[in-house]
Formats: C-alpha cells, sequence, structure tokens
C-alpha cells in the first residue's frame, strides 16, 4: 500500500470536499507539455528516476501518490478555466512523511528541487478517468462554481493529481481537481464544525498494484 498526504476531513458534500492538511514535503520538476497527461508523463519519468535511485547516494526513497501538475504560469481564479496557450508545467511527488529535507537525498539532476508545504486547507473534486483534459476542465469549472456558492476565495492554480499509474483502467482510476483555500477562508471553513469532525485525519494509502 502506498502512502499518501495526510488530511483532516472538513466538509463534503456528494464527491466534493475541504480537507485540511498537514505539512509534507515535495520533489517537482517543471517541464514542457501540451497538456496535463503529457506534462505528468515527462515529469514522472524524471521524478520517478530520483525515487528508485538516480540519486547521489543512490538511494531509494519510498513510492508515495499522488503526483501532482500545475501550470507555471500562474492563472487566476477570476480567468477562465482554460490551459490554452500555456505549455509549461509544475510536475511534483510527495515525499513520504518520515523523510526530512536534510535526509532527502541529493539529486542528480539540477532540475528537481524539494519545497516544504505547511499545513493548508484545500478544495478538492474527485473524478475517474487518466487525466482526459475535458474532464479535467469540467471538474475546475464545477470545483471552482461551488466554492463561488460557499463564498470561498482560492489561492494559487488548481492541481490536477492522479493517484494510479497508467495501466490502471479509467474508470477505476482516482484523479482530483484541489485548489487551496485562502487563510481568511480557512477560519470561516471550520465555524460550525465540531472538534471531532474537523480532527478525523484520514492516512490514505492507496494500492498500486
Amino acid at each position: 500500500m502506498t502512502e499518501t498526504p495526510k488530511y483532516s476531513l472538513v466538509r463534503k458534500q456528494n464527491n466534493l470536499e475541504i480537507r485540511h492538511y498537514s505539512a509534507y514535503i515535495k520533489a517537482e520538476i517543471d517541464v514542457s507539455g501540451k497538456n496535463y497527461k503529457n506534462a505528468i508523463e515527462s515529469g514522472f519519468s524524471v521524478l520517478a528516476g530520483y525515487i528508485f535511485g538516480n540519486n547521489v547516494s543512490r538511494q531509494k526513497v519510498e513510492m508515495t501518490t499522488p503526483v501532482q501538475a500545475v501550470p507555471s504560469q500562474k492563472i487566476a481564479m477570476t480567468t477562465p478555466v482554460t490551459i490554452s496557450g500555456s505549455d509549461q508545467f509544475t510536475v511534483a511527488f510527495i515525499m513520504p512523511s518520515k523523510v526530512t529535507l536534510e535526509s532527502l537525498p541529493i539529486p542528480k539532476d539540477n532540475r528537481i528541487r524539494f519545497v516544504a508545504i505547511p499545513e493548508h486547507v484545500m478544495a478538492a473534486i474527485r473524478f475517474s478517468g487518466y487525466f482526459n483534459q475535458k474532464s479535467i476542465n469540467q471538474h475546475k469549472v464545477q470545483l471552482k462554481q461551488w466554492l463561488q456558492t460557499q463564498g470561498m476565495e482560492t489561492e494559487g492554480d488548481f492541481i490536477i493529481a492522479g493517484y494510479n499509474p497508467p495501466w490502471v483502467p479509467g474508470i477505476f482510476a482516482r484523479n482530483e481537481v484541489l485548489v487551496q483555500l485562502k487563510e481568511q477562508e480557512t477560519d470561516d471553513v471550520y465555524s460550525g464544525i465540531s472538534l471531532k469532525e474537523s480532527n478525523h485525519l484520514y492516512t490514505s494509502r492507496v494500492d498500486l498494484s
């Protein structure tokens, strides 16, 4: 079973969720690609090589999910939800929770960098299929519209996350569109939520076999 980032489920409505994530470390790389699927395939090969031992100390790092992709160029929440004209993406692996920036092996590929992500609140929508561009855009719109009805504002770009390898049939694949909520919105999200509910911690694991 494969580790995924720990989060508390704060609010849920069908396939839409608000989550409070614990801090974690990402290994990421900037790549060119005509769409999310192409970008993830390019970035995956480099990052997978790193965790499988293509690093200075030849040390293997435990595999985790999801793999994430986000356009490198910032897209404001108020603009149309599209990636037309953008071919630069940042692809990221989440590092195992037990590692630190100091303990991670040094990459041989200097394009790989590490980013420490503090605890934060994300909105997410889950869908199946393997990074179908039409489906991604539809779920971006759906998530955006739901957040607007909830009166919540966001910061940063939409993140596309995939939890399964390419050989898993699309109907069984778990994918998500996520976006971070502004800090002020975080306080509003927790209003009316019981302590027991907000502290329900998910230590998700995904079977990659």
